[in-house]
């Protein structure tokens, strides 16, 4: 019985020490992102990088030189391609801007090198993103102004005319950072898994499927973090 009484009261200082190990810290969170798409089914790069920026939420969950850290971002991501447009059977040099805003829910494990979270810290882990909206704009060559309108999200495309993009995106994250106080500095890159590509309905009934592309985004953010032990 005496060896039971040790065991639950070494139990409940083990608990104890790690429960007052662990705390709580909540802030807000701007950044600037660098994005692009990739184009797998493409020999020769089709895009160029466009720039955005994000804010939200970001939290941590401290427990020794170990960290949960999940976030609530509005998330600027797009790419700029070039290419042709086909008019009167002619092919006409043409660039495109497509903008799209996500709302982001990462979620990181990180590492820091102090054991209460101070100082340099890697990173890494999932995320996924809801589109919200997103706008487009065109330029032929040769003619003034330019074509614009909305990116729609949708499963399929039933307007030429119009730009889609998948509703849901996913894909993983890591990067490094600096923890100083209550600022924390992330600078990360985004590798988006998901074919964002809107298949399109064809006048015969069928459908056929464009170009498949895949977000990627570098991002450097900056949170201030405020929060109390658990």
């Amino acid at each position: 019985m005496k060896n039971v009484f040790s065991f639950l009261a070494s139990s409940l200082l083990l608990v104890g020490t790690a429960h007052a190990q662990t705390t709580f810290s909540v802030g807000p969170r701007v950044g600037f992102n660098v994005s692009s798409a990739r184009f797998p089914t493409i020999d020769q790069a089709a895009s160029s990088n466009r720039s955005g920026f994000e804010a939200g939420l970001t939290s941590t969950v401290q427990f020794g030189h170990f960290a949960l850290q999940p976030s609530l971002l509005y998330s600027q991501k797009g790419y700029r391609t070039s290419g042709y447009y086909l008019s009167f059977d002619m092919l006409i040099p043409s660039e495109e801007d497509i903008r799209l805003n996500y709302l982001t829910l990462p979620l990181n494990l990180a590492y820091t090198l102090g054991r209460d979270g101070q100082g340099l810290q890697v990173f890494g882990g999932p995320y996924a993103s809801l589109l919200v909206g997103g706008n487009y704009a065109q330029r032929l060559s040769g003619f003034d102004g330019e074509a614009t309108g909305k990116v729609k999200p949708a499963t399929l495309a039933t307007d030429t005319d119009s730009r889609y993009s998948r509703r849901f995106d996913g894909g993983l994250q890591a990067g490094v950072g600096y923890c100083l106080k209550g600022f924390q500095l992330q600078a990360g890159y985004s590798l988006g898994l998901r074919n964002l590509a809107v298949p399109h309905q064809a006048y015969n009934g069928g459908t056929y499927a464009p170009f498949p592309y895949y977000n990627r985004a570098f991002q450097v953010s900056l949170s201030y973090l405020m929060g109390a032990k658990g």
